[in-house]
């Protein structure tokens, strides 16, 4: 008897430890889903958070590009400007050259 006691004991104490263990299971599947909600929601404020960023740099990009090429045509406008003075400037040196007497072999020289 008093071996058939303790087996009830064990079984008791068996199921008991069974009962415990399909709780524990329970507890972190029920964890589980709180946590696949959590990533859920930060996985789509970070792609919220990526478009967002997205869109900005491409107007900044954009905005960037437009100042680029600005800069581009007004750098040509200023390179025609100077190639236009200097031949200009060429053009005067050879008219002053032609007009004025030249005394000295050095002065014809410069001209």
């Amino acid at each position: 008897m008093c071996s058939g006691s303790c087996n009830s004991k064990k079984l008791s104490s068996s199921s008991a430890v069974f009962r415990q263990q399909q709780q524990q299971q329970q507890q972190p599947a029920h964890a589980s889903m709180t946590l696949r909600r959590k990533r859920l929601r930060l996985r789509r404020r970070e792609t919220a958070r990526r478009s967002s960023d997205g869109a900005e740099m491409v107007m900044l990009n954009l905005k960037l590009y437009l100042e680029n090429r600005c800069i581009l045509a007004e750098n040509e406008m200023l390179r025609e400007k100077a190639t236009a003075l200097r031949r200009e400037n060429l053009a005067l040196r050879a008219d002053l050259c032609k007009t004025s007497p030249s005394p000295a072999p050095a002065a014809a020289s410069s001209c």
